[in-house]
């Protein structure tokens, strides 16, 4: 694992890398500058189109979501606790671009809540969703919006940056349409993440080609700032024991398809499922806080930041 790789990292430039770990056919290295970790080479861009335009990968593809639909309530609920802290750093409504908005549950809560919603997306099956869902259209790329400069007040990327091989450029892009004191806030897989650092080959989030770039807090930290953002806060959220015995998961999985969770409400029963879920994270959590020390178990990074 000492070879040196000579590429140029996209999160700070530096062209020396170490190997990782590789992933089927997808090779993922760690650049020895800012420690960040990237897939090299990256797949080109009408591999990348061909992955989103499959509608597998919406509803039960390995690279993607079990069921995107069916998991609407929990995605509305995720959106009302990400706009209100939006609103904390910026309590008055105004354009708000989703980037990888996918069927629109996100726009529209905002939309609710009093936000101009727009959004871009490059499936064609979910831009179309999300069109119909909020009443206005929803473009492939960001160049396609032509926005003219400093006219948005919140830009959000939701599980986004992790599929693009330039995460950096777009987020300079998407700074230069922001109003000064807008906000951006965007999530992505943690890698500091205790499966990921103790045990690699078990983390889904590992996953090219739809997953690119994988990021830490630092690493996060330092793209935004080099972006010319003010970082207000990176919460870890969604808190989860890592991967349980095989025999266990596969028996959660069975009961989650046929009673569903707080995500996929399939009976009525749902709920006791939900909560027996919980009460057995919550257990299992306060295990790998302590083994090791420090340990981290949340799965998610958000990100706040602020233009200058």
């Amino acid at each position: 694992m000492s070879a040196e790789i000579i590429s140029t990292c996209p999160l700070c430039g530096c062209n020396h890398q170490i190997p990782f770990r590789a992933v089927d056919d997808y090779r993922i290295v760690r650049c020895v500058r800012c420690d960040g970790l990237f897939v090299s080479p990256p797949p080109t861009a009408s591999e990348l189109t061909a992955v989103y335009q499959q509608e597998s990968y919406f509803t039960g593809g390995w690279l993607g979501y079990n069921d995107y639909f069916a998991q609407r309530p929990m995605h509305e609920q995720i959106a009302q606790t990400r706009l209100r802290r939006i609103e904390r750093w910026y309590p008055q409504r105004g354009r708000i671009l989703d980037v990888g908005c996918a069927a629109g549950f996100f726009l529209h809560v905002a939309q609710e809540r009093g936000w101009e919603p727009l959004g871009v997306d490059i499936s064609h099956s979910m831009a179309a969703h999300a069109a119909q869902l909020i009443d206005r259209p929803i473009a492939a790329t960001i160049e396609d919006l032509e926005l003219p400069h400093a006219s948005l007040d919140a830009v959000t990327m939701w599980e986004y940056i992790e599929h693009v091989p330039n995460p950096a450029e777009q987020v300079r892009r998407l700074v230069e349409l922001l109003k000064p004191g807008g906000v951006l806030a965007l999530s992505t897989p943690n890698t500091g993440y205790w499966t990921a650092v103790h045990q690699p080959d078990r983390w889904r989030e590992f996953k090219p080609p739809a997953h690119l770039i994988f990021f830490t807090e630092p690493t996060l930290r330092c793209m935004l700032e080099s972006c010319g953002l003010e970082v207000l806060a990176v919460p870890h959220t969604q808190p989860r024991a890592p991967a349980h015995p095989y025999a266990f998961q596969r028996l959660l999985e069975l009961l989650r398809r046929r009673v569903g969770n707080g995500a996929e409400r399939r009976t009525p029963l749902w709920w006791t499922f939900s909560l027996a879920w919980r009460l057995a994270e919550q257990v299992a959590r306060l295990r790998y806080r302590f083994d090791p020390p420090g340990s981290d178990v949340n799965v998610c990074l958000e990100a706040y930041a602020r233009k200058r």
